[in-house]
């Protein structure tokens, strides 16, 4: 199958990355050469919606990844800061990764300022959506509740090293 992408930009913030991240991931490759995971908001962690670093989130995707049968070679990642500006923000985002063609994501602002900018946004189906939410799964962490199930089986020891700083959070 030819790939319709030269260069594409799956984006999110992966509080934690779980099976239905997986399932957008591997859609979102078949259709680009390369594909850059954006890791959103990644100047914070340590809080109940951002309790992960990137760094640590850059660690469980490429758990999740071992496991899985993509292409890794085409994968790379970006940790993406917040701005108050959209714009910069925007600007951050290209001038890191020239060449998007294609942004993959659901979230309302990143089609908006993706949009304007005349890129291609693509939004990945979902995959098991009542279950397969990040906030669930942080809650079922805190909880001390079965979310092994949730996430890919690469995930899961990567994972289980911050728990702690997720319940925490």
């Amino acid at each position: 199958m030819k790939k319709k992408f030269k260069l594409g930009l799956f984006i999110g913030r992966f509080q934690p990355f779980h099976k239905g991240h997986m399932y957008a991931l591997e859609f979102s490759a078949a259709m680009c050469k390369e594909l850059v995971i954006g890791i959103g908001s990644a100047g914070e962690s340590g809080t109940g919606r951002n309790p992960l670093s990137s760094k640590a989130r850059i660690r469980i995707i490429r758990a999740a990844l071992d496991g899985a049968s993509l292409d890794t070679r085409c994968i790379r990642f970006i940790e993406i800061p917040d701005f108050k500006d959209d714009e910069k923000w925007f600007r951050y985002i290209t001038r890191k990764e020239p060449g998007i063609e294609a942004v993959f994501s659901h979230h309302w602002l990143v089609k908006r300022i993706f949009r304007e900018h005349g890129l291609a946004v693509i939004m990945p189906p979902w995959h098991k959506r009542s279950s397969l939410v990040a906030t669930k799964i942080r809650r079922m962490i805190k909880e001390k509740r079965n979310w092994r199930g949730r996430v890919p089986a690469g995930a899961i020891k990567e994972i289980s090293l911050y728990e702690k700083i997720i319940r925490g959070a």
